[in-house]
């Protein structure tokens, strides 16, 4: 399964250095400074109307359910603390005092909000942009050649990563291995099994690319050369326009009225 699918929308079109920009920097700025619920809920629907508009299919729909409860297990974790407020539970577990208080509920709530509106952005980000103009982007902000070959890589290895394991389900499912049926802690022992045959194909991915880029005369001072050089378009520079200027009118209303 590959992150970046192509489609149509004006999001596609657009060069990688201006999603990166936009999606990347500028809206990623303004959660963290939102301190209100209702407005980083208003914002959260704006992030998902923006990827409903993308047309993301089933696949990369589903990838929200684990980014959420990784949102929601790790906001648990301020009911392990004193925020302040007016307290309704308070349970002593030891070591930690679990409390549930009215600011315990209001910073747990803020965090899945925020965590939310960053994943979605980056979801947008990753699922438009292809892993060449993603370092095409990068090198227009005058990142060093070995930050865009990390992120080349990384974004390479991970539908690779993907593809593996799915292979090697395949062939422990020829060999008998039923992955579907059982119980939970049976099919937790079958999946266990995947874990050593998919660290010997990753070793053997490292290795062959290590090769390849030593070959290449990777880490040289020569500077690498590239075929593939798309330019900003109109489209870039009224995106960018309207960018700022949607960030300008924000940080007013943050100065105002505190939004």
């Amino acid at each position: 399964m590959q992150l970046y699918y192509p489609s149509n929308s004006i999001i596609h079109l657009m060069h990688g250095f201006t999603k990166i920009l936009i999606f990347g920097l500028l809206f990623t700025l303004i959660p963290l400074f939102m301190d209100r619920s209702l407005s980083l809920s208003v914002l959260l629907l704006v992030c998902l109307m923006l990827f409903s508009y993308i047309r993301p299919p089933k696949s990369h729909w589903l990838l929200l359910i684990p980014v959420g409860l990784l949102a929601i297990f790790m906001s648990l974790t301020y009911f392990f603390a004193d925020m302040g407020g007016e307290v309704y539970v308070q349970a002593n577990l030891g070591y930690w005092i679990f409390k549930i208080s009215s600011n315990n509920i209001l910073y747990a709530i803020t965090f899945t909000l925020r965590m939310m509106i960053w994943c979605l952005l980056f979801f947008i980000l990753l699922f438009t942009t292809s892993s060449e103009d993603l370092v095409i982007g990068l090198k227009k902000f005058g990142l060093p050649e070995f930050a865009t070959l990390a992120v080349s890589l990384a974004m390479r290895y991970w539908s690779l990563m993907i593809f593996d394991v799915k292979t090697v389900m395949d062939a422990q499912y020829c060999r008998g291995v039923d992955f579907r049926s059982g119980s939970l802690l049976t099919r937790t022992k079958r999946f266990a099994s995947v874990f050593v045959p998919v660290l010997f194909v990753f070793l053997k991915r490292f290795r062959t690319t290590s090769f390849a880029l030593t070959l290449k005369g990777v880490g040289r001072k020569n500077k690498r050369t590239y075929y593939y050089h798309p330019q900003l378009t109109i489209i870039d520079a009224w995106a960018i326009r309207l960018a700022a200027l949607l960030f300008i009118v924000w940080l007013a209303l943050h100065w105002l009225y505190g939004l």
